[in-house]
Parts: C-alpha cells; sequence; structure tokens
C-alpha cells in the first residue's frame, strides 16, 4: 500500500482531527488496520492516538514500528498494566487534541475515504454532533463475509433517547463525532463490558446522530472477542446486564426523561430475559423478566414472557419452536 501521507499532516499545526485506535491483542491485525487510517486522503492536518491495554502479543512491536516511522502524526499510550476498554479509551481520548474524533479498534480497517466523507458531512451540518456509517462484517482471518447480529431497523437520524431505548445498531469503528461533545464529562470507567452505549449517550445528549448507509469499513468478527466471551457467555451475561442498566442510570443523571430511561431498563431486561431463558437459567430468567415488568409496559412479547415466567420450561419449548418457524419462514422468502 502507498503510505504517502497528505503533507498537511505532517505539519507541526494543531491537528483538526483525532484518531483514536483502541487495542488489545490484535498484533495481527493492528498494522493493517493503521495502515488505512494512514491511507486516509484528507484536506486537514489528523493525528492518531493508540491506546494498547498491555497486549500480551507482538501488538505494541507492530504500534512501534509505525510511530518510528510516523512520529509526527502517530501517538502513544501504553499501558503497563491492563485497565480494560473504558480504561483505555478514557486516558487514549483524552489526549486528543481535534475538533473532530474518530474510533477505530485495532482489529478494524477504514474504507478510502472515510474520514473526508465524514468529516465533510459534520462540517455542513452543524446539527449533527455524531455521525456513523455501515461496514462490511467478515470473519477475521479469511475475510470473508459472515453475518452479524444488528439490529435490522436503522433509522437515518436518532438521539441519545433512541439508543437508550433501543441499544446501538452500528460499530464503535464507525464512529465520528465533535469533539466538545465527549470533552463535557468524565469516561465511565466503571463500566468493564458494555462500555459503549453510555459514551454515546454522552456524546449525543443536546445533540443528534446521523447514520450513512454506505460502506465505508471493514469489521473483524472475532470469535474470541466481547460478544463471543461475554455477552454470549451465561456466566459472565449478568456483568454485561449490570452495565447497561448502570448505563441507563448515566442516562437519568444527565437529564435524560424518566420514561425513555425506564423503557431502556425494561428493554435491557427483556433481552437478558430472553437469553437466559434459552440457556435454561431458569431463576435469571424469572428475575429478569420480572425486572422489566417492573420498569415499563413495552409490548407483548413482554407481557407474554411475564405471564408464563413460572412455566420456564414449557415457555423455552414454545419460544424455540416459534424462532425455528420465524427461521424457515425468512429462508424460504
Amino acid at each position: 500500500m502507498d503510505t504517502t501521507l497528505q503533507h498537511s499532516a505532517y505539519e507541526p499545526t494543531a491537528p483538526v482531527l483525532s484518531v483514536v485506535v483502541l487495542c488489545y491483542r490484535q498484533g495481527e491485525y493492528v498494522g493493517a488496520c493503521l495502515q488505512s487510517v494512514l491511507d486516509q486522503k484528507i484536506d486537514v492536518p489528523f493525528e492518531v492516538i493508540v491506546g494498547d491495554d498491555n497486549s500480551p502479543d507482538n501488538s505494541l512491536e507492530v504500534i512501534e514500528s509505525f510511530r518510528r516511522r510516523f512520529p509526527e502524526v502517530i501517538k502513544l499510550v501504553a499501558h503497563e498494566k491492563n485497565v480494560g476498554f473504558s480504561g483505555n479509551f478514557a486516558d487514549t481520548v483524552a489526549l486528543a487534541r481535534g475538533e473532530y474524533i474518530a474510533n477505530i479498534d485495532g482489529d478494524d480497517v477504514m474504507s478510502p475515504g472515510k474520514l473526508q466523507r465524514q468529516l465533510d458531512f459534520l462540517r455542513s451540518h452543524p446539527e449533527y454532533g455524531l455521525v456513523v456509517h455501515k461496514m462490511r462484517t467478515v470473519d477475521q482471518d479469511t475475510l470473508e463475509p459472515v453475518a452479524y447480529p444488528l439490529p435490522q431497523k436503522k433509522p437515518v437520524t436518532f438521539d441519545a433517547e433512541y439508543l437508550i431505548k433501543n441499544g446501538p445498531f452500528f460499530f464503535h469503528s464507525s464512529e465520528m463525532y465533535r469533539a466538545h461533545l465527549r470533552r463535557r464529562h468524565p469516561v465511565d470507567v466503571g463500566l468493564k463490558s458494555v462500555p459503549d452505549v453510555a459514551h454515546l449517550t454522552q456524546v449525543l445528549m443536546g445533540s443528534r446522530g446521523c447514520y450513512l448507509d454506505e460502506d465505508l469499513g471493514l469489521y473483524r468478527v472475532n470469535r474470541t472477542g466481547l460478544t463471543s466471551v461475554r455477552i454470549n457467555n451465561p456466566s459472565r451475561h449478568r456483568e454485561c446486564l449490570n452495565d447497561v442498566i448502570q448505563t441507563c442510570q448515566v442516562a437519568a443523571d444527565l437529564g435524560m426523561a424518566s420514561d425513555a430511561v425506564n423503557q431502556g431498563r425494561a428493554k435491557f431486561y427483556l433481552t437478558s430475559a430472553i437469553f437466559y431463558l434459552e440457556h435454561g437459567s431458569e431463576d435469571d430468567f424469572e428475575d429478569c423478566i420480572e425486572s422489566s415488568w417492573r420498569a415499563a409496559r413495552i409490548g407483548s412479547k413482554q407481557m407474554v414472557l411475564y405471564a408464563m415466567r413460572r412455566w420456564p420450561r414449557t415457555l423455552r419449548a414454545i419460544y424455540t419452536g416459534l424462532k425455528q418457524m420465524a427461521g424457515r419462514q425468512r429462508a424460504s422468502a
């Protein structure tokens, strides 16, 4: 690949854009990630700040090799002990000097023109504080297309209340936002498993986001990533649930309407109730569906699950059958 940057990137002027790269145990991929950032053609000075969370592999060596080649552009935050995603993000984004900040994880890749497209959007639409985009999901090694369970509904515009009620429908690596919105509040480093919704809520309070239905990046689906290890792991799912419930409290503390916050709590508890039901964790299912019901009434699925909460085995058989029927219908459509 051509590693030539536009001249403005090397000038010792304050950067307009800061690209925050988060890395943990991604030595095999972080080089391609950094190269895709450096290959961006953009009409403003920019900087790249890489936070490595004490990776046990060769991630730091790969990052250092790039930093030595591009010392005017790349800065490194090398943690001497593992601080987790939130801690790594907090320490890295704190060094961002730009008017705009773009996020990317160390195993993802930017498509040509990504940064300029998002920057142009934010400069021409001052009413928006965040712009995100579609990403192509691929196997981490083969780069063959793979499915990823993002929500099907992707609104063109959204706000913090939408994310609290529905959760994110895009990837962390697609985000670009105005830095002053991020700087209003400290990153919540207490969130260890699901930190991104709280970050987005802090950025979007009083502003709006836009989703570009344009493929501007490549997302590697990591078989040992957060979703597989924690969110989809029954023994560790509770810490993820605790994080999203804490995120609802973050939203409340920022002044979000109580109805929206309670709907968010109900939705998150309902999602966990279904997860526990499918995995046969009957006590956890009952606890979560009751918590969801107490938080807010959010639809017929919640009502049926709550009404049948005392018969989880029967309910699981019915629910599994309905899912199989729905899957066959989609496959034959």
